[in-house]
């Protein structure tokens, strides 16, 4: 291979590799989903979601809900796995561990089992 090849197939090497890392960035922090500065509560009553900024966060769960001041606030987990939870950019899941309910939480719409940190599955793509 000639210097002017390997200049060439090393320009392109960088060149994919900055693609390859833009579109990671902006894929992890395009979103408002992954947000460190704001948590994502349900009511367990209406179903509602709340974005409550970390430092207003009041434990134990339930928080107080800021409509009605009852106590139905708990923290939420994003289905990805069903094909209507990926249409509407994921599903928001109370886990059954703060309901005090026993066994898996699984998710209303698609059924899928849904876990603490829950994970997109491999063929995801917002």
């Amino acid at each position: 291979m000639s210097d002017a090849q390997k200049k060439i197939t090393a320009t392109v090497l960088v060149v994919v590799a900055l693609v390859v890392l833009v579109g990671m960035v902006w894929r992890n922090f395009g979103s408002e989903e992954v947000r460190a500065d704001v948590r994502y509560l349900m009511d367990a009553n209406t179903g509602k979601v709340y974005p409550i900024p970390t430092e207003d966060l009041k434990l134990p769960w339930p928080m107080a809900n800021p409509s009605t001041g009852e106590k139905t606030l708990y923290p939420t987990e994003v289905c990805y796995w069903g094909e209507e939870c990926k249409k509407h950019g994921g599903t928001r899941v109370i886990m059954n561990k703060y309901l005090g309910k026993e066994g898996p939480t699984k998710c209303p719409i698609c059924g899928h089992v849904v876990r603490l940190h829950n994970p997109r599955p491999p063929d995801y793509n917002p």
